[in-house]
């Protein structure tokens, strides 16, 4: 058996497979739950003998699972001078307000202009030698053109604490969204101040480039609240539940309400002109992570952040306001 297989014998109540990875093996290899899922989806994970490829499996008392983990440590991507909005800082952890226009770490074409290149640069190399090495300290994301508060690790067992918290949902969260309305149309937001989307998310059936609500996919609940209605928009405020990629811009579309100026989601052409104008000019979807509240894992302390709305968004909010 290789040194990087590592043997599970589970004795508990019925558990998810991620969870059960996560719970036994993050003390030694400091891995987050989302290493552990990309573990399982490989197929690197097998559950008495047989690969097993659904992080939501359920395994019972007695099981043997077998884990062929790859823990990089040692991050090689190129420090890159940004200036990153910093709310706190010490030396387990960094949260940031961040900016529109620049993803959380690297993907297809693009290795260098990312917020964990960033964060390279101002902590520093030998700072960061947690998590996968192309994601140091990464616990969790906003899209690249949402803005918002993000925490970011400096060390392996923060990273690993701060993953658990995001994967017992203890971590509290809220967004800012502009959605879309019109004078005459019945839409659940229309009708109510505030509701709840329980719908699973999975890959869009003949799009794999965006998600859907899709039968088969992944539990996802998002709780929404009306801040205040315009005549043709609603700005409200989204508290997630689960975090699947897209949820809020893929649940509130489901509604009838996408986020204003998404590309990917929603159809706005009815839509006055001018204001379908402003949010083309806007060039992105109007969704902003406007708090972010999590225990410290060294001190034990809860914290809370909050970022304002950006600059372009209050302009555009204020368009659909006078209407």
């Amino acid at each position: 058996m290789s040194d990087n297989v590592h043997v599970i014998e589970y004795e508990g109540p019925e558990a998810r497979l991620d969870r059960v990875v996560v719970e036994r093996l993050s003390p030694t290899l400091h891995c987050s739950r989302s290493q552990v899922e990309r573990w399982i989806e490989q197929g690197d994970v097998s559950v008495n003998g047989k690969v097993v490829v659904k992080p939501a499996f359920k395994v019972s008392s007695g099981t043997r699972v077998e884990v062929r983990a790859t823990v990089e440590q040692q991050t090689h991507l190129a420090p890159l001078e940004f200036p990153l909005e910093i709310l706190f800082e010490d030396k387990h952890l960094i949260v940031i307000n961040k900016p529109a226009g620049i993803s959380m770490h690297p993907g297809a074409g693009n290795s260098e202009h990312t917020i964990a290149n960033a964060v390279v640069h101002h902590v520093g190399k030998k700072q960061l030698k947690v998590g996968e090495s192309d994601r140091p300290g990464i616990v969790h994301r906003l899209d690249k053109d949402t803005t918002g508060v993000v925490v970011i690790a400096k060390s392996t067992p923060v990273l690993a604490a701060l993953s658990k918290q995001f994967a017992e949902r203890s971590v509290s969260r809220s967004y800012t969204a502009l959605v879309y309305s019109t004078p005459r149309a019945v839409r659940a937001i229309q009708t109510s101040e505030q509701g709840e989307v329980v719908a699973p998310i999975g890959r869009h059936p003949t799009n794999r480039k965006i998600m859907a609500v899709v039968e088969h996919g992944r539990p996802a609940t998002t709780q929404w609240k009306v801040l205040e209605r315009f005549a043709h928009g609603t700005l409200v405020e989204c508290a997630l539940k689960t975090g699947r990629t897209h949820q809020i811009r893929v649940h509130m579309n489901s509604i009838n309400s996408p986020v204003i100026g998404d590309q990917s989601y929603g159809d706005f052409s009815n839509l006055p002109k001018s204001l379908k104008e402003a949010a083309s000019q806007f060039g992105r979807q109007a969704l902003h992570a406007a708090t972010l509240a999590f225990t410290h894992p060294i001190t034990d302390e809860r914290l809370s952040f909050s970022a304002p709305l950006p600059e372009d968004f209050r302009a555009l909010v204020d368009l659909f306001r006078r209407g």
